[in-house]
């Protein structure tokens, strides 16, 4: 995250629903009579690719791309600049409108940048695998972008590219950025107000403590080239004003993930990003009747 007080907002709080756990798979039933079910990649494996992220920067690019290439997906480069590209998984689905998920490559080479934002990005292949056998109304597109701290590089190279080939911008962006340190939070000034109330439900009926916790005043990240050009964004991330000095730091290193929270994140992601896939098309739906 690019690089000062941190607002802290509480969340509404819904329990209306629950989450039944078996076999390794997970359930969550909808108050349309819809049913949420997704197989999880287990916490060792989650783990294990976060481990793989002890690598120079140079290296980041093939490591996520072979943590892509070990959960199923090929994956295609996106040229960034002379020696960087985004690295992007597909996931197709039934219709052309697209959700992409993203988390960055680089990092600060004060520490090693698990938590800036391996975490986030290594997380993607996870996603990937979760959501790769499911039957999705939407196309998800999971990119580890580059040159994130460099000033958005690469999330601006895509949208840039999404511009010169008319490709329809994205129905949601959402952003994983420096996760595990603490349970999942939310940048809820900057979310779009539907993604934000959709993580709310997910994150209540899962009984997932969820903060709004801005980082407005503090530093910006891969969202911002997405804002600007109306696409709808939300960052979930896991900051605190007791951890921010984690990051930029030689603190960013694996023992500052807690293994717990980091497992929380990924499950409300994947359980988010499927609720997203029906929600979204039902608002598009609904707004064409």
């Amino acid at each position: 995250m690019f690089l000062s007080p941190i607002k802290v907002k509480r969340l509404g709080s819904l329990r209306s629903a629950i989450i039944i756990a078996f076999a390794g798979s997970w359930s969550y039933p909808l108050a349309s009579g819809e049913n949420l079910q997704l197989k999880l990649v287990s916490q060792d494996t989650l783990l294990q690719r976060l481990r793989e992220g002890m690598v120079r920067n140079r290296d980041r690019k093939q490591a996520i791309a072979q943590l892509f290439e070990a959960a199923g997906c090929e994956v295609r480069m996106q040229p960034v600049d002379g020696s960087s590209a985004n690295v992007i998984c597909d996931s197709p689905g039934q219709t052309s409108n697209t959700i992409v998920v993203g988390g960055h490559l680089d990092f600060i080479d004060a520490g090693h940048g698990i938590v800036d934002d391996w975490s986030g990005a290594s997380m993607l292949a996870s996603l990937y695998e979760t959501l790769k056998s499911q039957s999705t109304r939407h196309s998800f597109e999971f990119v580890a972008f580059a040159g994130e701290e460099k000033g958005l590089l690469g999330s601006n190279r895509y949208i840039k590219e999404l511009k010169k080939t008319d490709h329809i911008l994205p129905q949601a962006f959402v952003n994983l950025e420096c996760l595990g340190m603490d349970a999942p939070k939310v940048w809820a000034t900057r979310a779009d107000p539907n993604l934000l109330r959709r993580l709310i439900e997910i994150s209540n009926a899962m009984h997932i403590s969820l903060q709004g916790i801005s980082v407005d005043k503090v530093g910006d990240d891969d969202s911002h080239p997405f804002l600007t050009k109306k696409v709808p964004v939300i960052t979930i991330h896991s900051l605190t004003q007791e951890n921010l000095p984690v990051l930029h730091s030689s603190k960013d290193k694996l023992d500052a993930i807690n293994p717990s929270h980091y497992y929380d994140a990924y499950r409300l992601a994947a359980f988010y990003l499927k609720y997203l896939d029906v929600q979204l098309a039902s608002d598009v739906h609904t707004a064409d009747r």
